[in-house]
């Protein structure tokens, strides 16, 4: 009996997914749940299982780094046995229709002014190679001598843009152009927090900031759940649970592994899901379910010494909250000067969904319960 294998759909918000690698080549036996190739997505790269046993007979969709492939679609057959014939309409019926695009590409005018199009054929230049500074793109006289009085390296490594860094480039441009970013910055005295942290520390036992940031985060959401929502462009949908997805610097990119019912968790649990997270970051084994349904984004860099930035919102999600490094710092209380351990947060917000107010009231509620600190000991 043919069996097909499909692109699977991995999450929620997964249209397509690019094949990196075949585990397993034509005429190779298969188990039912032995992984058979490695997909990437705009989540990560998994491996696929398979769901049936049998021989894969015929490749349709082979490892190309920049072929998207809609989900459910058909990129393998499997048989019972390699005796089975596979029928030549089956083939057929599972090749990925070209379009009239691939099949004869049309060449695609480069837009110039008259002149900037004369300058470049007297100067050799090659008008696809530079891009333009007018209007729509358009390239101008001006633009063609910057590129005849620019210096080209030859020592110049060219470096495609493929596989997930294609996929985060995409999404990010998306957020940012689609999404109306705004930004709310705040300083939060993290000395309670400095103190709760040596209170709770046990042998190797050491909660990190990050964790009681995550911790109140979710507290905050809690109390604000206009910002623990997402945004399809078209409907709000308010999450039931609280999320809290920590994004994480891989090899690749970018990734977001998420901390499910983030609230419902103490201090200790949300430290051994961080170590996790950190685990499986380094072996590159996460799964599906480690990376889909977040409701809110935490960004930290300020173990790379970063005092503050701005993030670019991680959609469907509509808030992200970027975080620098925890400094001594001169503070005024009661009219003296004193140190205090402080830490710079940035929120970026949808304004299609969150007003200023909103987001306004969620920071400020982060604040206090960190600069309280005892609302986060258990």
């Amino acid at each position: 009996m043919i069996k097909k294998v499909i692109m699977p759909k991995l999450g929620e918000t997964m249209e397509e997914g690019i094949i990196s690698k075949w585990l397993k080549k034509e005429g190779n036996k298969v188990e039912k749940g032995e992984p058979i190739f490695e997909v990437t997505t705009d989540k990560a790269n998994f491996e696929v299982e398979s769901t049936a046993s049998g021989y894969l007979r015929k490749i349709i969709c082979p490892a190309e780094p920049d072929k998207n492939i809609p989900v459910l679609q058909t990129v393998a057959l499997m048989s019972d046995s390699m005796d089975e014939g596979i029928p030549e309409e089956e083939v057929e019926k599972s090749e990925p229709k070209k379009t009239a695009k691939e099949e004869s590409p049309a060449v695609e005018e480069v837009k110039a002014s008259p002149l900037a199009k004369k300058l470049a054929k007297e100067k050799g230049i090659d008008l696809s190679k530079i891009t333009g500074t007018g209007p729509g793109g358009r390239i101008t006289e001006k633009d063609v001598l910057s590129a005849v009085t620019t210096p080209v390296s030859a020592e110049a490594e060219i470096i495609p843009l493929k596989g997930m860094r294609k996929i985060i480039a995409q999404r990010l441009t998306q957020s940012k152009q689609s999404a109306p970013h705004y930004y709310l910055q705040s300083e939060i005295d993290m000395s309670e927090i400095v103190q709760l942290r040596e209170k709770l520390s046990s042998g190797d036992e050491r909660p990190s900031f990050n964790d009681f940031i995550i911790k109140a985060c979710a507290k905050a959401l809690e109390d604000n759940p206009q910002m623990n929502v997402h945004f399809d462009g078209t409907n709000i949908k308010v999450m039931k649970d609280i999320n809290v997805g920590v994004a994480v610097a891989v090899k690749d990119g970018l990734i977001v592994p998420v901390i499910k019912q983030t609230n419902k968790k103490s201090i200790k649990e949300i430290m051994q899901k961080t170590k996790e997270i950190k685990e499986k970051a380094k072996n590159n084994k996460f799964t599906p379910e480690d990376l889909s349904g977040g409701t809110f984004t935490i960004s930290n860099l300020g173990m790379y010494d970063i005092d503050t930035f701005i993030a670019i919102i991680n959609p469907p999600e509509v808030g992200i909250l970027a975080i620098g490094k925890i400094k001594e710092s001169p503070v005024v209380q009661d009219g003296k000067i004193m140190a205090a351990q402080t830490m710079k947060v940035s929120l970026s917000a949808d304004h299609r969904v969150v007003d200023g107010a909103t987001g306004a009231q969620f920071l400020k509620r982060l604040k206090q319960i960190l600069e309280v600190g005892s609302d986060l000991e258990s």
